[in-house]
């Protein structure tokens, strides 16, 4: 009897995984990875708690189960948390990368390592997977040097960069920007967000509907995955307030400047979707049609 295909999900309880989840093709089976001894309900995967950083349970989990891609999305991935605890961020992201690197390597499995936009300055968007790379922050640093080593050590992989991700996340984890505004709005609190950082907001669901076309074609190189529009923080937030017909007057636009105490953020990481669209055959939605799916999702299902 042929098994079906195994895929492994590091970090999968965040809204890259669960994107990934509700949208998985059928016929495969999803190993989701986890840190913290949390259950999470509504969820197919297979859960499992697991430190990446402990180099004899990652290479435990790898001989008890045969995973045909893993898709790595671990990792300390709070800007302003890795500026301020670097030494902590550098374990669980270099360590636990380079803990999945390896057994990847050893057990042939396919990696698709999750990075992110802010490898870029942001002085010459929009970016394509080709632009030099040029960090403002340490998590961004952090994030180019595990490129780096998935490249340097790997022949079979790929590297996607998402950009600013929104949609449902499980209660048990982080909020998302969407859903931190919408808590904010709905309790009748200001909102105030920045007006001079600049992305295109991907909506997790086709986040997961583009990591499956990768799962599935193992095309190798980078990836960009982003929506169609660009926006800043402040024009999004207006956008998540008209959408659930929410009071935009409790949205307010202040300058970075207005918080000192984050990390430093590039201006304007928006990429380019070319690729995306040619090779994975996925057409950015528009933001108000990721809102709009993600509006029309019940919030009890989320």
């Amino acid at each position: 009897m042929v098994r079906p295909p195994k895929i492994l999900i590091t970090g999968g309880t965040g809204l890259l995984g669960k994107g990934m989840e509700e949208t998985a093709p059928a016929g495969w089976s999803i190993v989701s990875v986890h840190q913290r001894p949390y259950s999470v309900a509504g969820t197919a995967a297979e859960q499992t708690v697991l430190d990446i950083r402990d180099k004899r349970d990652v290479d435990a989990l790898f001989e008890a189960q045969a995973f045909d891609t893993v898709v790595h999305a671990a990792g300390i991935a709070s800007v302003d948390y890795v500026e301020a605890h670097y030494a902590e961020s550098l374990e669980s992201n270099l360590v636990g990368t380079l803990n999945i690197i390896s057994a990847s390597r050893r057990s042939g499995a396919h990696l698709v390592y999750v990075s992110t936009n802010a490898v870029f300055d942001g002085d010459r968007a929009p970016y394509r997977e080709g632009d030099p790379l040029g960090p403002v922050n340490k998590y961004g640093r952090i994030k180019v040097e595990c490129e780096r080593l998935v490249q340097e050590a790997l022949e079979d992989f790929t590297i996607v960069r998402p950009i600013l991700m929104y949609g449902w996340n499980h209660p048990e984890c982080r909020p998302n920007p969407a859903t931190w505004i919408l808590e904010r709005l709905r309790q009748g609190r200001p909102v105030e967000m920045v007006d001079d950082v600049f992305e295109n907001p991907l909506f997790n669901l086709q986040c997961g509907e583009a990591l499956w076309r990768i799962v599935e074609r193992k095309p190798g190189g980078i990836f960009h995955l982003g929506g169609a529009e660009t926006v800043n923080r402040h024009q999004f937030a207006l956008r998540v307030a008209k959408a659930f017909s929410l009071d935009p007057s409790l949205v307010r636009a202040v300058p970075s400047s207005h918080f000192p105490g984050i990390a430093p953020r590039p201006r304007n990481t928006s990429f380019a979707t070319e690729k995306m669209e040619r090779e994975l055959g996925v057409r950015p939605l528009t933001l108000e049609e990721g809102i709009l799916q993600m509006r029309e999702r019940s919030e009890v299902k989320a």
